[in-house]
């Protein structure tokens, strides 16, 4: 009798420690039970509390790969790097790749970007090869990057035209 109330209670716990740090901040089901199993939870009494919120709609994997979506977006980063940060913090790899089929990173974005490490100088090679490695680096793809280029070079010579 005494091990079913500390199991029970242990439960109640993990509901309740769940239930605190939804309040904080929205977090996936996966990243809720890591954090609930460094608490020094039971797995069992983890996997409890995640499915008791998912009843309750406390967690909702698609609206939080959304969040981050638009978040890192806003950020300037690309799809490589969202698919990174998505899976870092426990999104299922099937709600990821849905949410990212129909992103297309904003063309004005990249431009400011490109426009920051090249400052309106595309002279220098090794210059135009450093901006376009930090956009690879916040998850652009190649081809983005080189259409990228290929319309910040355009306006300015156009802009060097007038």
């Amino acid at each position: 009798m005494q091990q079913s109330l500390d199991e029970e209670e242990q439960y109640r716990k993990a509901e309740v420690t769940a239930a605190g740090m939804l309040s904080r901040r929205p977090l996936s089901a996966a990243m809720l039970e890591r954090k609930l199993l460094e608490k020094e939870f039971s797995p069992e009494a983890a996997a409890y509390a995640v499915e008791r919120m998912r009843i309750l709609h406390a967690i909702d994997d698609v609206a939080y790969g959304e969040l981050l979506l638009r978040s890192y977006a806003r950020k300037g980063y690309g799809a490589l790097r969202i698919r990174q940060e998505m899976r870092q913090r426990g999104v299922p790899q099937d709600v990821a790749a849905a949410l990212l089929e129909q992103f297309e990173p904003d063309p004005e974005l990249l431009e400011a970007l490109l426009d920051k490490k090249l400052r309106g100088d595309v002279s220098d090679r090794r210059e135009r090869e450093k901006a376009m490695a930090a956009l690879q680096r916040r998850g652009f793809t190649f081809s983005q990057i080189r259409e990228a280029m290929a319309d910040y070079c355009a306006a300015i010579a156009e802009e060097e035209t007038r």
